[in-house]
């Protein structure tokens, strides 16, 4: 397979992907993948245990969670406690954050959820006016900011050769770090990943990029949902208490959710993949119940219609942040994953990019000038 120039992948409302084929040297290392074997958390966090008597390296830890596929959520305090508890390597530090971001759009474990009865219908409605006001108004009013984002490139691509035929497996493929301007509730971000410190490995061609999780895709939910279907799903246990987690729809004809697909070839049916519209999506909203604000927002866009069959999803975690001293509700992180189907030498492969991105360092925008006095000069 020879490497070739990245193809351009749906661009989703301020979310552009690349598809790219994998370097040819790529196949003389990738390791053929195990068929995926579904856990729960609690059955991976066992795991890990035996993984830690059986004093196993953090390659062979690694390798062995690339091979399970998570039935629950692993939410981000959970993942905190089992790094606390086993103190893993890096590699399987990289593998439990990839778990984690594909299992992203299932519900928590259930021993993980509040036991506590559903707000009437009342209060929930309640709840949703404020979280439509966070999105449409409180969002697009932050005061001029800059932050950082730090992004990681993760494909599983189908390896096809002369004489060999096989996934990649997930791995990483490239990072990136880029400043981001938020001015009178516009977003902005640079035009090149901004140098990574010294000794760090030079940024790759990012497989999936993402932009817009400052306010233009949670605006578009907020109002699209508001035409479709909304209900009640579950409460969510957060830091700060039980957060009101509901599920919503969109119809096609109720969505203004851009996907523009144009000439992407794909690598093996070497056709060209294109779509125009604004398809239906469904996902969660998790909103805090005493203030409206949205601590996380999930879509999912199914592409049934294209050939083959694909699909978008993405995930953002909002959370407090402090600039200047004022605290505000922010990005902190998100994950776009991208997946499809396809056929070839009569067998099903899988293609998978994920781009998780983290956003930190905020602080305000803007000049300072410091005026020196003549005597001072001289």
């Amino acid at each position: 397979m020879k490497a070739g120039k990245p193809k351009p992948l749906p661009r989703v409302q301020g979310v552009e992907m690349l598809r790219s084929l994998l370097l040819a040297a790529l196949a003389l290392s990738a390791l053929a993948v195990r068929a995926a074997q579904r856990v729960t958390v609690e059955q991976l966090r066992q795991c890990l245990a035996q993984q830690q008597a059986a004093r196993e390296s953090d390659a062979e830890a690694a390798l062995q969670l690339s091979s399970l596929e998570l039935s629950e959520r692993l939410t981000g305090e959970t993942l905190a406690r089992l790094k606390s508890e086993f103190h893993p390597g890096e590699k399987t530090i990289e593998e439990l954050e990839l778990l984690a971001d594909l299992s992203a759009f299932f519900d928590p474990p259930a021993p993980e959820l509040p036991q506590k009865a559903a707000p009437d219908a009342v209060a929930q409605q309640e709840m949703l006016r404020e979280a439509t006001n966070f999105a449409t108004n409180t969002l697009a009013h932050l005061p001029d900011f800059l932050a950082t984002r730090t992004t990681f490139n993760y494909e599983d691509m189908p390896v096809l050769t002369d004489d060999s035929s096989f996934q990649s497996g997930l791995h990483p493929v490239g990072s990136s770090v880029r400043e981001v301007a938020y001015r009178k509730g516009l977003e902005f971000s640079s035009g090149a990943p901004s140098a990574r410190a010294a000794g760090a490995p030079a940024a790759a061609a990012p497989s999936l990029s993402s932009a817009g999780e400052f306010g233009p895709i949670l605006a578009t939910v907020m109002t699209d949902s508001a035409q479709g279907n909304v209900t009640w799903n579950h409460w969510e246990q957060t830091p700060d208490g039980p957060a009101a987690v509901f599920s919503y729809g969109v119809p096609q004809e109720a969505s203004h959710y851009k996907i523009d697909f144009c000439c992407s070839r794909n690598p093996v049916t070497r056709t060209m993949d294109s779509y125009h519209g604004t398809p239906a999506y469904r996902g969660t909203i998790t909103v805090d119940p005493s203030t409206g604000a949205v601590l996380r927002l999930t879509l999912e866009a199914d592409l049934e219609t294209l050939v083959p069959p694909e699909h978008f999803a993405l995930v953002v975690q909002y959370g407090e942040v402090e600039i200047s001293g004022d605290s505000l509700i922010c990005p902190l992180e998100s994950a776009a994953i991208f997946r499809a189907v396809i056929e070839a030498r009569k067998r099903t492969w899988n293609v998978i990019h994920i781009n998780h991105a983290s956003f930190t360092n905020y602080r305000r925008f803007g000049s300072t000038a410091k005026i020196v006095p003549d005597a001072a000069a001289r």
